[in-house]
């Protein structure tokens, strides 16, 4: 419930603070007073935006504050998933800077708008003018048929999967768009990624291939300089080798008269060493080299699909070459990727369709379990609040999973003895569509603690012994839960537990609005006046004694 309010320089308000009570409470007040300013510093409260035209000095800062009973909510979890704590007496504080900035704080704790109104929604119930358009939302009867059945709870974790499946659906359509696009690109992708698969891209291969190129391209040349190299190094006595062996035979004879002579002798034999190596080496090659006009076009033809490669992709080295090939490679694995994610992402939705289908079918079941005691509850209602001819019936639509289940549900009515029912579009006047409203909402709190329930003007259109019907029903509800209501009816004022009055005060140029609640003999005068204006006589006052009993 909620316990007091501060309001701070919001509109015509310089400073309130006003306590509330459990039960019936009601609200009047000279038209133009701010009773309305009132919901709108709660709304507020309750997270809708601002600005700052709603700060009365535009030098200062507004601030708004409730203090909410929550224990009986159930609403522990909040707190727990928003990482709050958790106390029997819940604050809530709205400020709103001069420079336009707002902030929200739940137990001194600063929060953003989304978490204040997924709170206030648990908080406060607000039945405002208009409101009655809720009766045609194809959703919001299977919320308090839900209620009345007791399956919140199970409502809530199938809200939650069936967020799930709409994001996993909404995943397979992205992916499957991106699919067709890479379908669209994935024949040239392959395309040019088999023209790369058809040579080795490895850096070694290529330069051993340029290398070839020219060893065959000079084959008569090298072997010819090799032939001419090898008969200088050791074909005849006259050659390097011989000659150096025949040098170092002479040095061999003399190493033994000075160290001189003994190191020149092993260097000279550590060049004879390496040169046998060098002319087996080449010799070596020369046997491999074999020119062949044959071979020699294949390379070239190697070499030229490199370069065709490199000319075609814009590149001027091999490295380049392997980043375009392996960006082609992941297209089409991205492709192939796709193929298996659509496959895993369709067995996840058609598991998780199978859960909500079940779940959505037991919480039909349940909800059209409630219709027949929920229409006749809802008639006798109506006719105690004036409408003894009212008929109401549900009617329940099955298809498609949706937020809900498989349900939607059409309400129809008819306020009139010997009229079919209809939508609510088509009959109902406001005063009739905002008692059927207060009849559905007395029968939806039956069920569970519910919030604090704000009516703005629930009596609109009404009089006479209806109203004292409405005021009735509403002190039949403040017995279990608080309400607060704004009126303009001495009848409903009369019924309520606490009365308070909005009344507008003046300060040389300067008009203030303030509240307070009303005693006992406070209530009489102002009913009284509500009878009859100001100035109310004898009869007036003695009509108010007797509303109040």
């Amino acid at each position: 419930m909620l316990e007091s309010i501060l309001i701070k320089n919001y509109a015509i308000i310089e400073s309130i603070e006003l306590d509330f009570h459990n039960g019936f409470n009601i609200i009047t007040g000279e038209t133009g007073a701010g009773k309305s300013i009132l919901l709108g510093a709660l709304g507020l409260i309750l997270g809708k935006r601002a600005d700052t035209q709603v700060l009365r000095n535009k030098e200062e800062k507004c601030i708004i504050e409730a203090k909410f009973d929550i224990q009986q909510l159930q609403i522990e979890s909040f707190f727990e998933e928003n990482e709050l704590e958790f106390e029997r007496q819940c604050i809530i504080r709205r400020e709103i800077q001069p420079n336009g900035k707002s902030r929200a704080f739940i137990n001194d704790t600063p929060v953003n708008l989304s978490q204040l109104q997924e709170l206030s929604n648990a908080l406060v119930d607000i039945h405002a003018q208009g409101e009655t358009q809720k009766l045609l939302d194809e959703y919001f009867f299977c919320s308090i048929l839900d209620k009345l059945a007791g399956q919140e709870a199970d409502t809530e974790n199938y809200y939650h999967q069936f967020l799930e499946y709409k994001q996993l659906n909404k995943k397979l359509h992205q992916i499957q768009s991106e699919r067709e696009q890479l379908q669209l690109e994935y024949d040239f992708n392959l395309f040019i990624y088999k023209e790369f698969e058809q040579i080795d891209l490895a850096e070694d291969v290529y330069n051993n291939l340029e290398q070839e190129i020219d060893i065959q391209q000079n084959a008569e040349l090298i072997i010819q300089n090799l032939r001419s190299i090898e008969k200088l190094l050791d074909e005849n006595e006259y050659s390097v080798i011989p000659q150096l062996i025949q040098s170092n035979k002479l040095l061999q004879s003399i190493a033994g008269f000075g160290s001189s002579f003994s190191e020149a002798k092993e260097q000279m034999e550590q060049i004879i060493d390496n040169l046998k190596t060098i002319y087996k080496g080449l010799n070596n090659e020369a046997e491999k080299i074999e020119y062949s006009p044959e071979r020699l076009e294949e390379l070239q033809d190697k070499y030229n699909t490199y370069n065709r490669l490199m000319q075609k992709h814009q590149v001027k080295d091999i490295t380049a070459l392997q980043e375009i090939k392996k960006s082609y490679e992941e297209k089409i694995n991205q492709y192939n990727h796709h193929d298996e994610l659509l496959i895993q992402i369709n067995d996840e939705i058609n598991v998780l369709k199978n859960v909500l289908q079940k779940q959505a079918q037991k919480l039909s079941k349940n909800r059209i379990s409630k219709i027949p005691d929920f229409e006749q509850s809802l008639s006798t209602i109506l006719q105690q609040i004036g409408m003894p001819f009212a008929q109401v019936k549900f009617e329940v639509i099955t298809g498609n999973l949706n937020e809900k289940g498989i349900d939607t549900i059409r309400f129809l009515f008819s306020p009139n003895k010997g009229v079919a029912v209809q939508s609510l579009q088509q009959v109902g006047s406001g005063g009739e569509k905002s008692r059927l409203m207060l009849a559905i909402k007395s029968l939806s709190v039956q069920a569970k603690a519910s919030p604090t329930m704000i009516f703005d003007e629930i009596d609109t259109g009404i009089s006479g012994e209806v109203a004292n019907k409405v005021a009735l029903l509403l002190k039949e509800i403040g017995k279990n839960h608080q309400i607060i209501a704004i009126t303009h009816l001495p009848q409903v004022a009369a019924k309520a537990e606490h009365h308070y009055f909005v009344y507008k005060k003046h300060d040389k140029a300067v008009t203030y609005t303030n509240i307070k609640e009303l005693n006992k003999e406070e209530r009489i005068q102002e009913i009284a006046i509500m009878l009859s204006g100001e100035n109310p006589n004898d009869a007036a006052i003695a009509n108010a004694k007797i509303l109040m009993q």
